[in-house]
């Protein structure tokens, strides 16, 4: 007899079993929690036995079409607790598929064969000085020639670093808009001890500012940005610093959450950080990719 997986519906999952198997859960993240999830998105769950094992699936309805998404602000809704056998994944997958019409969705499963892997960065915080021996030269340099002018403090307002992030990067996420931002500053207001703010002050002004997510030992690099002083500070570079130098030897992680992109992949990577990958699924029916081609195809035209 195999095991059992349930789909629930959003309103039907008991979320003091949810979050008590988050607790004990050493392969889940704070993306997991009822709470952060409910801060993002609306979401069902499929859930093994007892809340044994679960995943969240956040589906939105789009045009009468219902849609496997992944939310701004979680990179990944990954499956937590007991661990699957291979021939899980199918049943799980069959669950998923029948439900949703698109996907375009992150997990840490190979649900079927159009998962491609993608690149997530981590730290593993254990003595600062060891994890310093990871660092390139080149980061070196720039730490040692800037740290000496530069202030670092953990603010207890997430505010100034999203409007760094908004004036230097806004443009090139436009999936990111203003009410996302506003559900990050309302879930900092309900659950401030699982974030960290910092700010990187320089000639008397912020010269930067950055925003983790922080829980099961664990530390998110939501986002961050310089303004343009301190991009010539390399005010980033020192900030990051001061948190490995904070959180080491208390079995942190600091997940830079990727990136794809390989000036950013190289920049996490000069400070030692490996990847520790995840699959992005994306389905949709073939008649919808014919017409998604069609329609491309006339734009050009």
């Amino acid at each position: 007899m195999g095991r059992e997986f349930n789909f629930i519906q959003h309103n039907q999952i008991n979320k003091e079993k949810w979050n008590a198997l988050v607790d004990r859960a050493d392969n889940a993240l704070i993306f997991c929690y009822s709470w952060y999830l409910d801060s993002f998105c609306k979401w069902d769950a499929v859930v093994l036995g007892d809340y044994d094992g679960a995943i969240a699936l956040p589906i939105s309805k789009k045009m009468g079409f219902s849609k496997l998404f992944q939310p701004n602000f979680i990179q990944k809704n990954i499956w937590f607790g007991t661990e699957l056998d291979p021939s899980d994944l199918l049943k799980l997958w069959t669950m998923i598929s029948r439900r949703s019409t698109l996907v375009h969705f992150n997990t840490n499963l190979r649900l079927n064969l159009n998962a491609s892997s993608r690149v997530n960065l981590t730290l593993h915080l254990t003595d600062a000085q060891t994890v310093k021996l990871g660092y390139s030269k080149s980061l070196v340099k720039n730490i040692n020639k800037h740290k000496p002018s530069l202030t670092i403090k953990e603010s207890k307002n997430p505010l100034t670093a999203i409007e760094l992030y908004k004036n230097a990067y806004g443009l090139l996420n436009p999936q990111l808009n203003n009410l996302d931002y506003d559900k990050l500053l309302a879930l900092y207001e309900r659950r401030p001890t699982n974030f960290l703010c910092i700010e990187v002050t320089g000639e008397g002004q912020v010269l930067a500012g950055l925003v983790f997510a922080k829980g099961k030992r664990r530390l998110h690099y939501i986002l961050g940005a310089p303004n343009s002083k301190g991009r010539k500070a390399n005010a980033i570079s020192v900030a990051i610093d001061y948190i490995i130098e904070t959180y080491a030897n208390q079995s942190y992680i600091l997940d830079f959450e990727g990136s794809s992109i390989p000036s950013v992949k190289m920049f996490y990577e000069s400070f030692g950080a490996q990847n520790e990958p995840f699959y992005q699924i994306e389905t949709s029916p073939k008649w919808m990719t014919l017409l998604q081609l069609f329609y491309n195809k006339l734009l050009k035209s």
